[in-house]
């Protein structure tokens, strides 16, 4: 789409790789992507919305062409991280759209700076206690080491594969670069995600609270659990499309996106004309 365009933006300790579609009006919507893939696959929806208000799709640290974060690193580094790649945009007051493994620094970035952030949008909730994240960094393999046949490359390739629905040559193309792109740094993530608290951090957050989920995907089994300890948060089941929202269900994600933000949009103007 020729008016998504790609740049910079600069953090303590690295580039910030990001695609944006310009617009002249509207609180900007910031978007994280899962792992390993990258900003790329928020583009259905960039698609959809261009023109509504300023959109920014972001690679995480560790993806796409961002900075390799240091190792040993946590999830609160990487909320500030985008944070100084905020700033250094010029984007004061967001909304955010994160997915799966965005969440978590997205999540971040909505508890350490309240005044900023207008919205917290989750799709994919790893709303997981201390055990599970143990059993769940245990399940996570590391990537096969590259070798002369390319074997590496078939294997990668399999294993993307659990995170469709059903086969899409497109996807998996994306998907795959991505994996390729964050071999070797995509571990960093995933163990700051399973070192991160997910539900005290969410507990800290004070802006309206949109979390969706698909049907059919790995963390359905604890969706409920977020409306236990935040009643106050909207709650949307999207349709079948396992891991990839923003690509399968771009259409009725967008529908949800839309009515969120005009529900919160206008209760912010209603308090304002009081």
């Amino acid at each position: 789409m020729d008016n998504i365009r790609k740049a910079y933006a600069d953090a303590s300790v690295g580039q910030v790789h990001y695609r944006y579609v310009e617009a002249n009006n509207g609180i900007p919507i910031v978007f994280f992507h899962r792992a390993p893939a990258t900003s790329i696959s928020f583009v259905p929806i960039m698609e959809l919305m261009a023109g509504e208000r300023p959109l920014y799709a972001f690679d995480g640290p560790g993806f796409g062409n961002s900075f390799d974060p240091p190792e040993d690193t946590t999830m609160e580094n990487f909320g500030r991280w985008m944070l100084e790649a905020m700033d250094d945009i010029g984007i004061d007051e967001f909304h955010i759209f994160a997915h799966h493994s965005g969440t978590h620094y997205g999540t971040e970035m909505a508890a350490i700076c309240p005044s900023r952030i207008k919205s917290l949008m989750l799709n994919g909730i790893a709303y997981l206690t201390s055990k599970e994240r143990v059993e769940q960094a245990s399940k996570v393999k590391k990537p096969v080491i590259p070798d002369a046949t390319g074997e590496y490359l078939a294997s990668t390739c399999k294993m993307i594969q659990i995170l469709f629905p059903e086969f899409d040559p497109d996807l998996v193309h994306n998907e795959m670069i991505g994996a390729l792109q964050s071999h070797f740094s995509r571990h960093k993530s995933f163990r700051a995600i399973w070192k991160q608290d997910y539900p005290s951090i969410l507990a800290k957050v004070s802006c309206p609270v949109l979390a969706t989920c698909a049907e059919n995907e790995v963390w359905r089994f604890c969706f409920e659990r977020v409306f236990r300890d935040r009643p106050d948060a909207k709650r949307v089941i999207l349709g079948p499309s396992k891991f990839c929202t923003p690509e399968l269900d771009a259409h009725r994600t967008v529908d949800v996106i839309r009515e969120f933000l005009a529900e919160v949009e206008g209760a912010s103007k209603a308090r304002t004309q009081k």
